[in-house]
């Protein structure tokens, strides 16, 4: 049982190596391609969709084929290109989506430059989006087909990987968000998982275990995306090194938002395992 092989290509990523004129922007998207069944889908769209669309166009890859589109979080800089996406293609891809990316969100980040509170949020509404294509909303596991599902809501089990300077409103009062809204993608191939975060505000180890406990695969092919370590403490990198390497993943690829030291400490504990994947560049994992 599992999939043979799949392609993920980068088509959003903060950084760019291409020889070509592709885009960097912040924030992250990534194509999913699983031959055996023939289906295309994406990963979160960036912020703009300018950048989506470029890079796509210089790839050759037709964004006609995505099936689905699957939104890991609230923000802006995974969920704003949806629109122009589907502004600019003619197929009707499914939206996948937790019901509070959608809600009214915020956050005040010194560390990552905003000093103020600040929206968060898609630049879009839920009716402007329904009115394009259709739309599923579940904190539950969605399955896309037998062998890729969304995680649903992750469990917070570690005590090391905590969510703080979010904010949400919730009957009249402005509170703190624990962003229950973070998932991620999960594949069962024939050689174990391979496991796709957008930011993974839920903590990398808790998506882990989560992606673990949905299918009862402890074998863990590659890890892939944003581990959002990019202002976390010594401490934190350290423990969340620690833990993954005790999965003994094949392959480990931090993007996004993992952060230099994160990539330094994950690089120097995996070695070989250690990958980096930029806006324009593939895996094809096997």
């Amino acid at each position: 049982m599992g999939l043979g092989s799949i392609r993920v290509t980068a088509l959003i990523d903060n950084t760019t190596h291409y020889e070509g004129p592709i885009l960097a922007e912040n924030g992250i998207s990534l194509l999913v391609e699983a031959p055996e069944l023939d289906l295309t889908l994406l990963v979160d769209t960036g912020i703009t969709g300018e950048a989506l669309l470029n890079n796509a166009g210089v790839l050759g890859i037709d964004l006609t084929e995505v099936k689905y589109v699957f939104l890991t979080h609230n923000h802006y800089d995974h969920t704003g290109g949806l629109l122009k996406l589907l502004s600019r293609v003619e197929s009707n891809p499914l939206v996948i989506a937790h019901p509070e990316v959608f809600s009214p969100k915020y956050a005040i980040l010194p560390s990552l430059g905003l000093n103020e509170l600040t929206y968060t949020g898609p630049p879009y509404s839920l009716r402007e989006l329904e009115d394009r294509t259709r739309v599923i909303l579940s904190g539950d596991p969605v399955p896309i087909s037998s062998d890729i599902l969304t995680t649903g809501e992750i469990p917070r089990e570690n005590d090391f990987e905590v969510v703080r300077g979010f904010y949400k409103v919730k009957d009249g009062k402005l509170v703190e968000d624990e962003l229950p809204d973070d998932q991620a993608l999960v594949v069962r191939m024939t050689q174990g998982l391979v496991i796709l975060l957008g930011c993974g505000h839920s903590g990398v180890v808790n998506t882990v275990e989560r992606a673990v406990s949905l299918t009862g695969e402890d074998r863990i092919k590659a890890i892939i995306g944003g581990f959002h370590l990019i202002d976390a403490s010594d401490e934190r990198i350290d423990r969340t090194v620690e833990a993954l390497a005790g999965y003994d993943p094949e392959m480990v690829v931090p993007m996004h938002c993992t952060g230099f030291r994160a990539e330094s400490a994950i690089s120097s504990r995996l070695k070989d395992r250690f990958r980096l994947l930029h806006a324009g560049e593939s895996l094809e994992l096997s």
